[in-house]
């Protein structure tokens, strides 16, 4: 393809991944989700798990390998862009109020899952080959799949909260402040695992490819004041509603839900599924009740804390496009991500709605 016939099929895509995404977004407060998972269901569907099954020649003319490097480019910008927004919204505020409850909770809420996923990495890593890439030791899919089964992802749970109106109380406060440390050491894991790939070090190539991790701590490390106000301002609507979106259609393009299609592949899912919500929901309902908090309180951070979104779809993706997973397992890893960030509203409502009104101590009334 010609210059000009990239630049026109890359308008074409944007078109009609946007208005995919619009739609998609559009459907799901109506059945109490957040608008990240229809946009993130929107670009699987324009991958080969539905558009490329259904109408395989439309699928391709849409999608042509060769276009595929135009909109990797794009969805790299936008999730820099966009993970520096998530890392100036990072509220210190939170944490200083509630730091306590919160480093305990976060510290519950990495350590078991992380634990969960290095055993779990140990197992997969004996299948040579099908789980992770050849070029990978041992050690580096262990800390990887721990770092991938750690992460909440702060924007969706940060919703979550905000549509619930608990962004006030005790719960949403400690919630917020919990998941912005979760985040910070997820991410950090990461880096040491991208670190470790790093053969020859290299600042420029450093740089290059930790852009998605660097754009975070520049983010998170900016003062607090009106240059971060005017930045969020003017970046979040082009990151959020125009860039972000390309990156789901790319990681649609990678998806393939028919690698599911054996007894055994699904009953790893259902595994994976299990292992990733029961790491963070005990160790984060467990470490909330040694923070005094009541029990179904408790319970409520643990379903909260389990919503991952887009933040393990970057993980997944820097891990997919860095050489460190195969397709089935970013597929297997996709699918765990869906159905935990999909389950933790319900979950955390059906708790809240059944809990009483209690004074928590520090003059907000708990539901």
């Amino acid at each position: 393809m010609s210059n000009g016939q990239l630049a026109l099929q890359f308008l074409v895509q944007l078109s009609v991944i946007l208005i995919a995404c619009r739609a998609a977004g559009a459907l799901m407060p109506r059945i109490g989700q957040p608008r990240v998972i229809g946009e993130v269901i929107a670009g699987i569907l324009l991958g080969p798990s539905l558009l490329g099954l259904l109408a395989p020649s439309l699928q391709h003319a849409l999608f042509p390998p060769e276009s595929r490097a135009v909109l990797s480019a794009v969805s790299q910008i936008g999730l820099v862009l966009y993970m520096f927004v998530v890392g100036m919204h990072l509220h210190t505020q939170f944490i200083k109020q509630a730091y306590r409850g919160a480093f305990l909770i976060s510290l519950a809420g990495v350590v078991l899952p992380f634990g969960l996923g290095v055993a779990l990495a140990a197992f997969l890593y004996a299948d040579a080959g099908r789980f992770f890439t050849a070029n990978v030791t041992s050690w580096q899919s262990m800390m990887y799949l721990g770092a991938a089964m750690s992460v909440t992802a702060f924007p969706v749970l940060a919703r979550i909260i905000q549509e619930r109106g608990i962004g006030g109380t005790a719960l949403g406060t400690l919630a917020l402040a919990s998941g912005s440390v979760d985040d910070m050491i997820a991410w950090t894991l990461l880096g040491v695992v991208l670190t470790s790939l790093d053969r020859n070090f290299d600042l420029v190539g450093f740089i290059a490819s930790h852009a998605v991790f660097l754009a975070f701590v520049v983010g998170a490390l900016l003062p607090r004041g009106r240059l971060t106000e005017t930045l969020s301002r003017r970046i979040e609507p082009i990151a959020s509603n125009v860039l972000v979106p390309v990156f789901f259609a790319f990681s649609g393009l990678s998806t393939q839900f028919a690698l599911l299609f054996t007894a055994e592949l699904l009953w790893l899912s259902l595994v994976v599924i299990l292992i990733a919500t029961a790491g963070k929901t005990i160790g984060c309902w467990g470490a909330a009740r040694l923070a005094g908090r009541p029990h179904r309180e408790a319970l409520a951070i643990g379903w909260l804390m389990n919503a991952r979104g887009l933040m393990e779809l970057i993980i997944l993706n820097i891990g997919l496009q860095r050489g460190l997973i195969t397709p089935t397992l970013f597929t297997v890893m996709v699918t765990m991500t869906l159905v935990t960030t999909m389950a933790a509203g319900p979950l955390f409502e059906w708790t809240w709605r059944h809990s009483a009104e209690v004074p928590d101590g520090e003059g907000v009334a708990v539901r």
